[in-house]
């Protein structure tokens, strides 16, 4: 049965979930998730739990202002008048603090060099857009109906994302984060990625809207998994 942990990395309120008698690395390495709007760690736990079986350590977080740390002005905030200016805040603070989430891992013996990754999930995946960079040190990234970075600042990260090995996956019929979006973001990364394309993968789910239906969603973790075990093979393996 998989083992459970409430924990705080750095300020982040964490779910660290394992397979076994005790905490510790998995024989594939740890694996960060991030949940989306309105979400917490808890409501991504069945995936976790997942990700413990297959032989990662899960660590899911509660992103800034959510869970944990909900905003106790949550509604106002996310109104229609407030609700971009309270994302993006949401999106540049969490991503500000992903790093530090990595070094408390790192200092609790709950991850080891060349195998940690993240996913995340709608915002979540925006935040994992905003962190990636020289100081956030991944072996694996993956994006799930998450919207990309927009205008010229955004396009300006394009430089940080490589060598990170980057899986964006889309839903075909998502009216809330429309795939277009995201093929347009995988096109500008493309050259970026031109001398080790294996490293950049964009895939669409047909039909699926951004809630997905169950069957999707299987899919989605199925991609989600492939990916991982690709760039963060099964220590000594």
């Amino acid at each position: 049965m998989p083992r459970e942990q409430r924990v705080l990395l750095g300020e982040a309120p964490a779910l660290v979930v394992g397979d076994g008698s005790t905490l510790a690395p998995g024989p594939r390495g740890t694996f960060v998730l991030i949940h989306g709007l309105g979400g917490s760690k808890e409501v991504q736990l069945p995936e976790a739990q997942l990700l413990a079986r297959h032989g990662y350590l899960a660590v899911i977080l509660d992103a800034m202002g959510h869970g944990e740390r909900r905003y106790p002005d949550f509604e106002r905030r996310f109104s229609p008048d407030h609700r971009d200016q309270s994302f993006r805040e949401v999106v540049s603070r969490s991503a500000q603090e992903l790093p530090r989430v990595l070094g408390a891992l790192a200092e609790r013996g709950w991850s080891r060099p060349g195998a940690v990754g993240v996913c995340g999930i709608s915002m979540g995946g925006a935040i994992l857009f905003e962190g990636l960079g020289p100081e956030l040190a991944l072996d694996a990234a993956v994006t799930v109906i998450a919207p990309p970075p927009r205008g010229p600042q955004g396009h300006a990260r394009l430089e940080r994302f490589f060598p990170t090995p980057l899986l964006m996956q889309a839903a075909g019929a998502d009216s809330l984060v429309p795939a277009q979006d995201a093929r347009d973001f995988h096109h500008a990364l493309l050259p970026r990625y031109a001398s080790a394309p294996e490293r950049l993968r964009y895939f669409e789910h047909p039909g699926e809207e951004h809630m997905f239906t169950e069957a999707g969603w299987g899919r989605v973790w199925e991609e989600v998994l492939g990916w991982f075990d690709r760039f963060m093979p099964v220590a000594g393996g």
